[in-house]
């Protein structure tokens, strides 16, 4: 990287904030925002729960332009304090936003020519799509499960 700190993106639920980016492909969160929508305090305590490979510090750039050290945390570890240490129904829904729009779209950013995969609820049925060099793609089988039911 040419400087010192990293820019990370900024996510909104529920009105609160969540700053993550990518480090070497890898998503990454600042623990410090992941507290109020978990309602847990994160701090560098959390890391004795974590692998070594879970959580780094590292320098970012604040709300404010300022640049600040901030403890982050891997994507593998969020997904592990919402399923394992942090339960809550509501934690589901929470790591699904995470995984499902907030990793997908540090990566979609990144990675502008690369394919991106999303979900579409149709008649009733949930399906894949792709969108790939301006197209959208479906799969061969979803478009014969969609033709299936359908009446001439």
């Amino acid at each position: 990287m040419s400087h010192e700190y990293f820019v990370p993106n900024v996510f909104h639920r529920h009105h609160r904030a969540l700053r993550a980016l990518l480090i070497d492909d890898q998503a990454w969160v600042v623990a410090h925002d992941l507290g109020p929508l978990t309602n847990r305090r994160i701090d560098e305590h959390l890391t004795r729960k974590l692998d070594r490979d879970q959580w780094r510090f590292e320098q970012l750039e604040n709300h404010q332009g300022e640049v600040e050290q901030a403890l982050l945390l891997s994507e593998s570890a969020v997904c592990e304090l919402l399923k394992v240490n942090f339960y809550h129904p509501e934690h589901r829904a929470l790591r699904q936003w995470f995984t499902g729009e907030v990793v997908p779209a540090l990566r979609a950013e990144a990675n502008p020519q690369l394919p991106r995969q999303r979900r579409v609820a149709w008649q009733g049925k949930e399906y894949s799509l792709m969108e790939w060099q301006g197209r959208i793609w479906v799969r061969m089988t979803d478009v014969a499960e969609l033709f299936e039911g359908r009446t001439p």
